[in-house]
């Protein structure tokens, strides 16, 4: 399990939940930090990430892999690169 801040830093210390590890790197694969602090799109809770069609499609794939293993995930900076 690691630990996933949903709000920035700064304003909010307790808004913290523990995640999976590929969740973790999912989140922050698919989504830049402006787009996880960015209220419109509401990823700064469990509930708005899971009602995300993008990370729920990702969800459905982790919840298919086998018990220890990995999913590579590309960071978003390394997705800009590679478009």
């Amino acid at each position: 399990m690691q630990r996933h801040h949903l709000k920035t830093r700064r304003k909010d210390r307790d808004a913290i939940e523990s995640i999976c590890r590929e969740c973790h790197k999912t989140i922050h694969g698919l989504f830049t930090h402006s787009e996880l602090r960015d209220r419109r799109l509401e990823l700064d809770t469990i509930d708005g990430l899971l009602r995300n069609e993008t990370f729920r499609s990702a969800l459905a794939h982790i919840r298919k892999l086998a018990p220890g293993s990995f999913m590579r995930m590309y960071h978003t900076r390394e997705r800009r690169r590679r478009r």
